[in-house]
Parts: structure tokens; C-alpha cells; sequence
């Protein structure tokens, strides 16, 4: 998963802003502050070992270095700022300590007005006071951000522990994306890191919400749900390709993972409407193209 939205890399101005189709996604960090509005569609988050619902219309702010997880039922529409906290430095360097609640705002309504003619202004750029005008349109969104939303200051000590946390995270993650489909042991990354078992299985759990084995068959259900629908691979073929020692264990993955046998899954797709089929997601994401988005949002923006 080296193309997530997460990487998208800014422009000059530490922020990018794009419409995402998402379907699911394994539990992540990124460095920057996310701010999401829900524009169709339904979405739970995973983090903190709690579980958010938002639904049409809400929205929500992830932290820089925060592990979470997203999925949906169908594929939900979200558009999404992300943005460094040294876009703030020079006026308000405390951003950088802020930590907000993934609560959603009781009454949304006016920050979506304004995150959406951030929106507009981003997709439209026009005039060479664009950027100038989106800078001031961020910063009056995040004033009003820091009204509507819980949040807290933390402590310098604290914010540099979760960046080391948060590298770590990333490290761990990014090897078990590339030997998912190995047999692979928790022994195999803490000899990788130079850990202790004892403590990186502590380390695992606190930071993913979840025991190392649970994580391991969450991506692999995922890749497995991704060959039933891109390929015509037999189940024995997708649970080798996987990393699942048995057909039987990647039935009992995918089962408690989405509701249903790999088969019934693959079954229902061939039988929905060709509509339906264009808006699920081949993989777990999309991020659409500047002018499809800026097409989307219009009927928004209106």
C-alpha cells in the first residue's frame, strides 16, 4: 500500500486537499493534521480503542502521528485537508502541541461552509492571489476549528515520544506490507528492530489497538478481498498468494472481517448492477483527479 492517500506529498504550501473514495483502510499514521468532511455515504473510524461513526455531512479531525482505521459498508465519499503543522509556525507555532477530539462537531454547518469554499478555491486556483487567499481561508477555518472541536495542549515531551511512536508505527507497518504474504512471526520484526519480544508485543498492542495476529489477518483479508474482485484466482490461489496457511483460515478471517465467504463476497459483486459496480472500489481506495473532484464538489459548493 505505497500509493495511500497518507503519502500524497504537499505542495509549497505544507497542505494538499483531495476527494477520496474509500472503501477501507489498515490501521495508519501520517504526519499531518487531517481534517474530513463525509460527503456521502457512512464511515467508522478506529482509534484510541474506540470506534467513531460519522455519517453524511459530519466531520472529524485526526491528529498528526495517530493511529486509525477506517471502513465502510460501501464506498464512502470524503473530502479531506491535510496540512503540516509548520503551515502554522509563523503565527500560531502552538498548533504544532494541539490535540483534538475525533468527536464530531455537534452543529457542522458552518465549518463545512467553510472547508468547502476552501475547496472550491483550491480546485479553482485562478488569479495570482490564490494562494494568498487560500492561506487566509485555512487560518480562519482553523480559528473556527479550535471553537468547535475539544482539544488539548501537550506537553513538548509528549508530542516528541508520539513522533518517535508514530516512525516506529510506520517501520512495523511497512515491513509486514511487504512479508504479509511470507509466514511471518512477531519474532521475525522485533530481531528486524532489534527488540525484544516482550516489548514489542506490548508496543504492538498499544499502538495499533490490536494484537499483532489480528493486524496480520486484517491485511491479509484485505489483499485477498482485492483478488476476488481484480482476478479470476481460484480460493486456494488467493489464500497462497495471501499468506493463509489453509482455505479454511481465510474463510474464517474474511467471515469475521466482512460479514461473508470469500465466495459470497466474490458472488455478490458479479451480481450487482454495472452503477454499482463502477462506484466499489477494485482496491481499497481512490483518490480522485482534480478536475473529477472539482466536478463533485460543485453540486456541494451549490
Amino acid at each position: 500500500m505505497r500509493d495511500e492517500f497518507e503519502m500524497i506529498s504537499h505542495e509549497a504550501g505544507n497542505y494538499k486537499m483531495f476527494v477520496v473514495n474509500m472503501l477501507y483502510r489498515t490501521p495508519h499514521v501520517h504526519k499531518d493534521f487531517e481534517v474530513c468532511l463525509l460527503l456521502d455515504g457512512s464511515l467508522s473510524l478506529l482509534s484510541r480503542g474506540r470506534t467513531f461513526t460519522y455519517k453524511k455531512g459530519d466531520m472529524w479531525v485526526v491528529n498528526p502521528f495517530e493511529s486509525h482505521e477506517l471502513a465502510a459498508s460501501r464506498p464512502a465519499l470524503i473530502l479531506s485537508l491535510q496540512i503540516s503543522p509548520s503551515f502554522f509556525a509563523p503565527v500560531f507555532p502552538q498548533m504544532e502541541n494541539l490535540e483534538f477530539s475525533l468527536e464530531p462537531p455537534a452543529d457542522p454547518r458552518a465549518l463545512r461552509s467553510s472547508l468547502l469554499e476552501i475547496a472550491s478555491a483550491y480546485f479553482q486556483k485562478e488569479g495570482e492571489d490564490a494562494p494568498l487567499r487560500l492561506a487566509g481561508l485555512i487560518f480562519l477555518f482553523f480559528d473556527r476549528l479550535l471553537s468547535s472541536i475539544p482539544h488539548v495542549r501537550l506537553p513538548e515531551k509528549e508530542r516528541q515520544m508520539t513522533a518517535t511512536k508514530a516512525r516506529r508505527i510506520r517501520i512495523i507497518s511497512d515491513y509486514i506490507d511487504a512479508h504479509y504474504s511470507e509466514k511471518l512471526l512477531l519474532t521475525d520484526i522485533a530481531g528486524e528492530l532489534g527488540l525484544t519480544m516482550s516489548w514489542l508485543s506490548h508496543f504492538f498492542k498499544d499502538a495499533f489497538g490490536m494484537s499483532f495476529q489480528a493486524y496480520l489477518m486484517k491485511i491479509r483479508c484485505e489483499k485477498a478481498r482485492q483478488l476476488l474482485l481484480l482476478t479470476d484466482f481460484t480460493l486456494l490461489d488467493i489464500s497462497i498468494a495471501c499468506g493463509f496457511s489453509d482455505i479454511k483460515y481465510l474463510n474464517k478471517g474474511f467471515a469475521r472481517q466482512f460479514g461473508c465467504s470469500p465466495r459470497q463476497y466474490r458472488l455478490h459483486f458479479e451480481s450487482e448492477d454495472l452503477a454499482l459496480q463502477q462506484r466499489s472500489m477494485l482496491s481499497t481506495q481512490e483518490v480522485l483527479s482534480a478536475s473529477t473532484s472539482r466536478i463533485i464538489l460543485e453540486g456541494y459548493l451549490e
